[in-house]
């Protein structure tokens, strides 16, 4: 009995960190303790921020990193996230570069020490904050390990001005451009509809936040906007998400990779195991799934109608299962099916699947082949980098 017992733990454990048996596609990485970004704390200083409303903001920006966050750099451990801070009014100044803060204590009295009085500017310049940060991010990063690392800046503003060469929006599509997201957090005074305006072109779609938020929870707003930054593809893979056309729809930690040179199932397969670590033939557990990669393919080169390609099922053991990586258990095919007129065909020697276009359609159907015969193009798979997944500038992702 104990030795049961011991077995089906071990098969918890196993299949816990190996696989998601929910038959669901898998989700980006929520574990605020194992963040891995460089961020810049953008903060208004000029006198209409005032006292109490820099006390509030160096409260907030500790709140966001206090979760356990590692601060600083650690040779053990690359999951580490370095936070710098500048601050502006007419001018700005940097106050922290990404390498002074080594702890969260660091961070706590750095940032209560510097965001205690406010300035004697009543002037407030976005724009040279966010140059600042700019400047900030080029220096620090060159020629170190964490130049794969994604980047944010947290704005903390009290005012907007945005005139002539005073205009932070062509510094804040520069910033975004280069693949830096921007987080803007409004300190909404008199009820300013225009301010609250004005940062949503500066900040990335969807991370616009304020002060006078109806649920209150604005340092859960920045968190997740800090993980949801911290979820991405390596490069030459593409993000799975729910709404091909929407780019700013709901991601998943899935990656999808085209690959349009012509292989049988079996060489395939072999192919996508070799692209990146832990990463296998695609799967289709839904509609959903099926449509978006479909997208993929008709946006890819080398991909030509009548559409024809592998996906990752085929038959083990007399059960239809999707590939995973070596070691991995394969999921049975359950819930939703896509084989076309016909087919599964019965047969011991057609036990891999490709999707087929039907001629008369563009939509694509699940037909059963020779594991080393039929030689189309593949669609690969594979986990986002996330805080469950540190991927290094190597080009490899894991633990």
């Amino acid at each position: 009995m104990k030795l049961a017992i011991a077995v089906f733990t071990m098969v918890l454990l196993f299949y816990g960190t190996s696989a998601d048996l929910s038959y669901t596609d898998r989700e980006c990485g929520t574990d605020l303790t194992k963040l891995w970004l460089d961020v810049v704390a953008v903060v208004d200083n000029s006198i209409g921020m005032t006292n109490e409303g820099l006390d509030t903001t160096a409260a907030h920006i500790a709140s966001v990193f206090s979760a356990g966050t590692r601060i600083g750099t650690q040779s053990s451990e690359p999951r580490t996230t370095r936070v710098g801070l500048v601050t502006y009014n007419v001018n700005a100044q940097q106050n922290a570069d990404l390498n002074k803060f080594q702890s969260v204590d660091d961070l706590f009295n750095g940032v209560f020490a510097d965001l205690k009085t406010v300035s004697t500017s009543a002037q407030s310049y976005l724009s040279t904050g966010l140059a600042a940060a700019e400047s900030l991010f080029e220096y620090e990063n060159f020629g170190t390990s964490r130049s794969h690392y994604k980047k944010v800046v947290i704005v903390y503003a009290s005012t907007y001005v945005g005139e002539g060469e005073m205009d932070p929006l062509p510094v804040a599509i520069r910033l975004k451009t280069s693949g830096v997201n921007i987080i803007t957090m409004a300190y909404v005074q008199n009820g300013d509809g225009f301010m609250l305006k004005q940062l949503a072109e500066i900040a990335s779609p969807r991370f616009n936040f304020s002060s006078t938020d109806n649920n209150g929870n604005t340092v859960g707003q920045v968190q997740s906007a800090l993980l949801e930054t911290n979820c991405f593809c390596p490069s030459d893979w593409i993000q799975y998400r729910q709404n091909y056309t929407d780019y700013n729809s709901y991601r998943y930690g899935v990656c999808l990779q085209t690959v349009s040179l012509a292989a049988n199932w079996r060489a395939a397969k072999m192919a996508c195991a070799n692209r990146w670590t832990n990463s296998y033939l695609v799967n289709e557990y839904n509609q959903q799934k099926h449509d978006y990669v479909l997208n993929v393919v008709q946006n890819s080169s080398g991909f030509f109608q009548p559409y024809s390609y592998h996906n990752g099922l085929n038959m083990v053991g007399g059960v239809w299962k999707w590939d995973q990586p070596s070691g991995w258990p394969q999921p049975a095919l359950k819930n939703w099916y896509n084989w076309d007129p016909g087919y599964p065909i019965t047969s011991s020697s057609l036990t891999a699947v490709l999707n087929q276009q039907n001629n008369e359609e563009v939509a694509t159907g699940w037909q059963n082949i020779d594991y080393y015969k039929t030689a189309v193009n593949y669609v690969c798979e594979t986990s986002s980098c996330d805080t469950d997944n540190y991927c290094s500038s190597a080009g490899r992702n894991g633990e």
